[in-house]
């Protein structure tokens, strides 16, 4: 008998075009999530928010490490 093992899905890695707004960059990656999903309607608001919320941090994500590098130009609360 041949034994099966499960693997979980990792996520898969996503291109961030930053020549493009932040709007066609979520749009992107919801049409992306789309078709992941295989494509079926009625989840649009679901894939726009994840997509909001991944594009949202891989900015974050990307201002942080730039700002460890540069110390002196992160923001400081007055």
């Amino acid at each position: 008998m041949k034994k099966t093992t499960n693997h979980k899905n990792a996520a898969p890695v996503f291109q961030v075009k930053e020549n493009v707004s932040l709007e066609e960059q979520i749009a992107q990656r919801a049409h992306e999530l789309w078709q992941q999903h295989g494509g079926e309607h009625g989840n649009d608001l679901t894939d726009w928010f994840d997509a909001e919320r991944e594009i949202n941090e891989w900015h974050q994500k990307r201002l942080h490490a730039k700002n460890s590098r540069n110390p002196g130009f992160a923001p400081k609360s007055i």
